[in-house]
């Protein structure tokens, strides 16, 4: 008689434990997400990419939601950098922040799929709050709200998020065309503005 386990076995590809599915699984989401967009990559063509059965993706990451998130944190250096910048107490960590974060949307993995996600997220309320959680708004929201350094916190994501967006997104030239350093040397100080409250 099939148990429940049996039931939810793959008919196809590799055994239900083997982690080279679930890493076959992330190479191909995250092609997926950076060439079409949160909204339009699906969990049946990400499994067709992948060789396996959609019930794989389910099993490993619930949703495509969960698929996203674990993609991000698993094949790009977003929440590693962000979390390592925001940990670091020495002088200039505002500049350091801000190296790290303009970083994120340069880099050869994560740029993509962050700039594919915003593009949805305009359209798309449910890709526009993973956006937001991936990109740390899950450390303000476990934070105590009415601490200043929190507020802090929320400030200097939002401006370097706005940053962002007007440099690599809509391209506007005075911030798309300075040079990076002359850029983060603007942005430290203000950053450390927001990030040594109290």
């Amino acid at each position: 008689m099939a148990t429940a386990d049996s039931e939810r076995e793959p008919r196809r590809g590799r055994r239900r434990g083997d982690d080279t599915t679930r890493d076959a699984i992330l190479d191909a989401a995250l092609v997926a997400f950076a060439e079409e967009g949160f909204d339009r990559a699906t969990m049946r063509s990400i499994a067709a990419a992948a060789g396996v059965d959609p019930g794989m993706i389910r099993h490993w990451f619930g949703d495509k939601d969960g698929l996203f998130i674990a993609t991000v944190i698993d094949r790009t250096p977003t929440v590693d950098r962000l979390r390592s910048a925001l940990e670091d107490t020495g002088p200039g960590k505002g500049r350091r922040f801000a190296d790290a974060y303009l970083g994120l949307w340069e880099d050869e993995h994560s740029g993509p799929i962050l700039r594919a996600l915003l593009r949805s997220g305009v359209a798309t309320p449910r890709a526009l709050e993973i956006l937001r959680r991936v990109l740390g708004g899950d450390m303000v929201d476990q934070a105590d709200a009415g601490d200043v350094r929190t507020r802090g916190l929320a400030l200097a994501g939002s401006h370097v998020l706005g940053v962002a967006i007007t440099r690599y997104v809509l391209r506007i030239e005075l911030i798309a065309t300075m040079p990076r350093d002359a850029l983060l040397d603007e942005l430290g100080p203000v950053l450390d503005g927001y990030l040594h409250r109290g």
